[in-house]
């Protein structure tokens, strides 16, 4: 990628969060929104989807396969690369080859159905090897295991995929100690090993130098650049808010990251909310970093975003909304009360008013918990 470009080559959702997932509409309002900020990749890897994840060895049944045969079609009717993610992590015997044939078997109704890029992820399982006979292949490494088992896959696809790129989320992708200390101990030179493994075409995606990170740098990226040898897909965990992050409401712009990354990044995806509607907004700002990085400004993004979707007049009750959101979370960081100024609350107290207002469209039904906290403070 050129040192000039002023935007990443693949923009768009990964779908990878834990909770209930999007629905079917949901994800084509995602596609006719995102398509025009200049969204272009969709990622479908949603953890509680059992055929990706718990069950990814079995066809989808027939009503869903059907359902996502549609949604694959609405993809490419708005030039988005549906982008189908595998998660065949847990208990997976990489010395064993029926695995790979099974996964391949798998993609071939996706080819068929129009599919040209695959994403096997390896994300939030034990980061060593769990069979004897894995330890023994593979020298004791899952990095090694990881870069051998996309080489066996891109070896054995069939020779008419020409066409189709393949991604991997390893599960050392990020430095944070968090990852660690709930999957284990990483071994040491992980991307060095699982770079060396690796068929070069297969790009590596990586969420920062935190799960959910503050902030991501040019040279944060850079540096990982240099240890993968291989294209860099962020997988950015904003504004998602699964698992310990279900009661936050993460409304505001994307800040913190650098308007240098396309230089160094190929991809760079952003996991969404769990509430569709209301996740919108945010990925607005997310689409507008992505497509030009060097001019974006989170602010006036953000409430061009709330103007166009809600009206001029309502951007103060969304910045009340946001505004009391932020402080809810300050307070429970800080495990004390939610202070309010009276000037806060009166504010507060208009836009509890605007959301009443409006309790019957989607966006407002899924900030209803939110609203409830509003109420009580």
């Amino acid at each position: 990628m050129s040192e000039r470009s002023p935007a990443f080559t693949r923009r768009g959702v990964v779908e990878g969060f834990f909770g209930p997932p999007w629905s079917m509409a949901a994800r084509r309002r995602l596609f006719a929104f995102g398509a025009a900020r200049g969204m272009n990749t969709y990622l479908y890897a949603p953890k509680d989807d059992p055929y990706h994840r718990a069950r990814w060895t079995e066809p989808y049944p027939r009503a869903a396969w059907r359902a996502l045969a549609g949604l694959i079609a609405d993809a490419r009717r708005h030039r988005i690369d549906f982008v189908y993610g595998f998660h065949p992590g847990a208990g997976l015997r990489f010395a064993d080859a029926a695995p790979v044939q099974t996964l391949l078997a798998k993609a071939a109704r996706f080819h068929d159905a129009g599919v040209r890029t695959f994403a096997v992820l390896f994300d939030d399982i034990p980061s060593r090897l769990e069979h004897p006979a894995d330890r023994r292949r593979f020298g004791n490494s899952l990095a090694r295991a990881q870069g051998a088992w996309l080489a066996a896959i891109h070896a054995r696809q069939p020779s008419a995929w020409r066409d189709v790129e393949w991604w991997l989320c390893p599960s050392y992708y990020s430095p944070d100690p968090r990852l660690a200390r709930a999957f284990g101990a990483f071994e040491p030179e992980f991307l060095e090993t699982l770079a060396a493994a690796l068929p070069q075409e297969v790009a590596c995606l990586w969420t920062g130098p935190a799960i959910v990170p503050e902030r991501i740098t040019l040279g944060h990226v850079r540096a990982v650049a240099a240890r993968l040898r291989h294209r860099l897909i962020l997988w950015d965990n904003y504004p998602v808010n699964d698992l310990a992050m279900r009661d936050e409401l993460h409304i505001g712009p994307l800040a913190g990251r650098d308007p240098r990354l396309p230089r160094a990044v190929h991809g760079y995806l952003n996991n969404p909310l769990l509430q569709p509607e209301l996740g919108l907004l945010p990925l607005a700002t997310c689409f507008d970093y992505a497509a030009a990085a060097a001019a974006y400004r989170p602010e006036a993004s953000w409430a061009a975003a709330v103007t166009a979707r809600f009206g001029a007049r309502a951007l103060p009750h969304w910045r009340a909304i946001r505004a009391f959101d932020e402080a809810r979370r300050r307070a429970q960081k800080a495990q004390r009360p939610v202070r309010l100024s009276a000037q806060a609350r009166a504010r507060i107290r208009a836009a509890g008013r605007y959301l009443a207002r409006h309790r019957d469209e989607r966006w407002a039904r899924e900030i209803a918990p939110w609203r409830a906290a509003m109420r009580a403070a």
